[in-house]
């Protein structure tokens, strides 16, 4: 090019075009936006504010933007400034009441609004704008015209079943939530607040009392924010249950009883004390997953009247209640979806939260139902991190994505985004990803999916180099891989050490990928500069820490293993060698140690910046007895050396607990299991179908706490997690049972085309394997207990199996194994599915 003018300009007008290009660093992403060739300068100006100031949370807001305008570009505020930023409400009908319009050009910014509430949410679209890193003197002209799809857009944060939330961690999500324009907050409440009538059942380090309760409520208004009050009233209330003064109230343990008019009384109480705390016109008594109904004292009168009626009857007795206050009822709608009837008998004035978790590709099925019923109600996905050390942001997205577009499609009056933190490794600071995510997609469900990793990493965090969702991303990939399949906490603590005098089997398969991972998240971790709520990053490489220590121990430890089982295979050959390699040993061991006691104090501290003492130590003690079982393995190898030392022999790697030996690939260890069935004939064990009473074995297909009877005893589905990786040892898990006895397995396994495999099981005494209700493998052993003792080809449809093991015995060992050695397997619980 001749002309360096002619060069120069069209780098500029490169440079714009790319700019103007570049998405607007809001979330929610903004319905509509414009940008112009103006520039707001910023750095070291005088502003000149005209605002409406009568509003409390407005005024908070304009304060917000005051101290961020003066902490990053040094502004000052002076009347008659020639830069206005100007608060107007407006008649706008496009942006209804919560939109607004936002206006950037030369030398004023304009928020108008047709309320309050609108000016309040252009104001955080504006500080969002403030906190992009990428503007350090001027903000680029532009023109947005936003409003929310949805009318409430809300989260929902478990309390109550490991990390209970401190007040001052709670203002802060208000805060944090209102600057991503969530205007409502429910809190799923069992056995954490403390009332005046029941005070018994609420733990001292960890409830809040009536008045805090007010509290919250009262700050949430300064933020636009809703609170709605909730209690748990009929499922799930096992809390309570295991107080001694309630227990009477309960069925079989989870469920409080509807044929007790003391439950009543109880649940009135509560309600009086609570629903008076709230603000809002709404109170949420749940009642999902009522799984004990009819199980034992209201069995009669559900076998009477049916379960659909005694649900339908409990329901309004609560309604009732809940009606004396002017509040409109909120329940989950699982249950209705199950019983059809009940969607016509229940009142039209009762909203439903329709809720699953899962990444379908629409959500007719669960929506239609409810919405053809008449009822009022909200799409209920979530950030499903139940049990698990890290949230399944795998998932969560798809299932909030298309449940928000489906829910507008049919005309859901909100969008409710649940955080279940069942399982005590939960931490808030970790779900911040998916709450913005949430955010978004409650306000704008069309928004751009490839923009939002950067438009969150500037608006939450200012992060100066784009790298805070990196993180999160890159920790993600552990759901895919095998040890750590699902992110699934059950990893954190599992058996890794055998038993003294014991051999152990212990799978390496793709720990190094773990390792692997993440370090490149620790260096994503290392190059990432957050210029708000930087602490958040702590969360993240806690997270990095635990896993990485969960390869180390078992890396080492079988390097430890085998070092060992050298120096005692040389010990006599050459002694200084294997006293080396006993040193080696317990270096490794010692090593484990260090960093356990690192990762529970850093634990412990993060997890009392968020939240109460209550059930900190369900995992700290977990953290301790690993500790414990690592230093008692060092304890003994120093014993060991001494007898080297003393011209004796090593001790036997079995009494050092490091006879250790490798896993030859994934065995099936989390099922449903009855209760043995004894008394039985001995002789004849195995033929017997002991299911009758709930359709067969041609027809099982079980649910958790599903019970049933075989004769006179009454037997009942749970869920069983093996402690060893391998096998499932029936005479450890029933202590107390008596010899002839047999216990059926359930899972499912899941294939994506018909295919056929080649399964492995181990068995002693007699097994029977059904899949599909077709009995497939059945033998006899009388050679004693071995893993893989047989392999037998298994025929599987496309779509779920369903997967039973009939294990018989009468005396001795009684154990089984189940795999399938020639397939990936993955699994969330007993539902197993084998990758292509």
């Amino acid at each position: 090019m001749k002309h360096p003018f002619l060069k120069y300009l069209l780098t500029v007008m490169l440079l714009s075009t790319a700019c103007f290009a570049d998405p607007l660093k809001i979330i929610p992403e903004p319905k509509e936006y414009k940008f112009n060739n103006e520039r707001f300068q910023l750095l070291n100006s005088s502003i000149q504010f005209k605002a409406i100031e009568n509003d409390k949370p407005v005024s908070i807001a304009i304060e917000e933007i005051r101290e961020l305008l003066k902490s990053k570009f040094d502004v000052s505020f002076k009347s008659g400034s020639a830069s206005q930023i100007i608060l107007k409400k407006d008649k706008i009908g496009k942006v209804a009441d919560e939109g607004y319009v936002l206006t950037i050009s030369k030398n004023k910014i304009t928020v108008e609004a047709n309320t309050d509430k609108g000016l309040f949410y252009g104001l955080q679209s504006f500080k969002q704008l403030l906190k992009d890193p990428e503007h350090q003197s001027y903000l680029q002209g532009c023109k947005i015209v936003d409003w929310p799809d949805y009318k409430i857009r809300a989260i929902s944060d478990d309390i109550s079943r490991g990390p209970i939330p401190t007040l001052d961690y709670m203002k802060l999500q208000i805060r944090r939530l209102a600057e991503l324009k969530v205007n409502t907050i429910i809190h799923y409440v069992e056995h954490v607040v403390k009332t005046k009538s029941h005070p018994e059942f609420a733990p001292d380090d960890g409830s809040l009392t009536i008045e805090e309760w007010k509290e919250i409520a009262d700050y949430a208004m300064n933020y636009n924010v809703m609170i709605i009050g909730g209690f748990q009233s009929f499922g799930h209330f096992n809390n309570i249950l295991n107080t001694p003064e309630y227990a009477h109230l309960g069925e079989s343990g989870s469920l409080i009883s509807p044929v007790m008019e003391e439950s009543y009384t109880f649940l009135e109480d509560i309600y009086d004390e609570m629903i008076p705390a709230f603000h809002s016109p709404y109170f949420n008594i749940n009642c999902d997953e009522t799984f004990d109904l009819g199980k034992e004292k209201s069995k009669a009168l559900v076998d009477s009247l049916g379960y659909a009626e005694v649900f339908y009857r409990h329901i309004m007795r609560l309604y009732n209640i809940v009606k004396k206050y002017d509040k409109q009822v909120i329940m989950w709608g699982d249950i209705l979806l199950e019983y059809p009837v009940l969607l016509e008998k229940l009142p039209k004035d009762i909203l439903i939260g329709i809720w699953t978790y899962d990444p379908l590709d629409n959500f007719d099925e669960h929506i239609k139902p409810i919405k053809d019923a008449g009822f009022e109600f909200w799409v209920v996905p979530g950030l499903l991190n139940s049990r698990r050390i890290y949230p399944n942001y795998y998932q969560a997205p798809k299932n909030i994505r298309n449940f928000a577009k489906d829910g507008l499609k049919y005309g859901a009056s909100g969008l409710l985004n649940c955080f279940w933190d069942d399982g005590s490794i939960a931490f808030f600071s970790l779900d911040w990803y998916g709450a913005a995510y949430g955010a978004e997609k409650s306000w704008n469900t069309s928004s751009d999916d490839t923009s939002f990793d950067r438009r969150f990493n500037s608006s939450v965090y200012g992060d100066k180099n784009n790298n805070f969702s990196k993180i999160i991303w890159k920790l993600s990939e552990l759901a895919g891989l095998e040890p750590t399949d699902g992110l699934n906490s059950k990893v954190l603590f599992e058996k890794i050490l055998p038993d003294s005098g014991k051999d152990l089997k212990l799978s390496l398969n793709e720990w190094d990928k773990v390792l692997e991972i993440c370090k490149d998240a620790e260096k994503h971790s290392e190059n990432t500069d957050l210029s708000y709520f930087a602490g958040d990053l702590d969360y993240q490489d806690l997270i990095i820490d635990i896993y990485i220590s969960l390869a180390l121990e078992r890396l080492e430890l079988f390097s430890a293993a085998n070092q060992y089982s050298h120096a005692l295979s040389i010990q006599k050959t050459d002694e200084f060698k294997s006293r080396s390699l006993t040193l080696n040993s317990i270096e490794s061991i010692d090593g484990n140690i260090e960093r356990l006691r690192e990762i529970k104090d850093k634990f412990e501290l993060l997890w009392l910046k968020e939240n109460h003492t209550y059930a900190v130590d369900w995992t700290t003690d977990k953290f301790e007895e690993k500790i414990q079982e690592f230093s008692d393995v060092k304890e003994r190898l120093i014993r060991s050396l001494k007898k080297l030392d003393s011209s004796e022999s090593l001790l036997k790697s079995s009494d050092v607990r490091l006879s250790i030996t490798k896993l030859p690939g994934k065995y099936f260890t989390e099922w449903m299991i009855i209760n043995p069935i004894t008394h039985l004939n001995a002789s004849d064990l195995i033929s017997p179908d002991y299911l009758n009473d709930m359709g067969g074995e041609s027809d099982a297909n079980p649910k958790v706490t599903q019970e049933f009877y075989y004769k006179s005893q009454k037997l009942r589905w749970g869920r069983f997690v093996s402690p060893y990786p391998d096998v499932i040892d029936m005479k450890e898990k029933f202590t107390d049972r008596i010899n002839s006895s047999v216990v059926y397995a359930f899972a499912n396994i899941s294939v994506e085309n018909d295919t056929t495999v080649t399964a492995s099981v181990g068995f002693d005494e007699a097994v029977e394997i059904f899949i599909n209700g077709r009995s497939v493998f059945k033998a006899v052993n009388k050679d004693g207990f071995k893993v893989d003792y047989q392999e037998f080809e298994l025929d599987l449809s496309n779509g779920k199996n369903n997967l039973l093991i009939k294990s018989a015995n009468t005396t001795g060992e009684w154990k089984f194994s189940f795999r399938l050695p020639g397939s990936k397997v993955r699994n969330s619980k007993n539902r197993y599915r084998i990758l292509r």
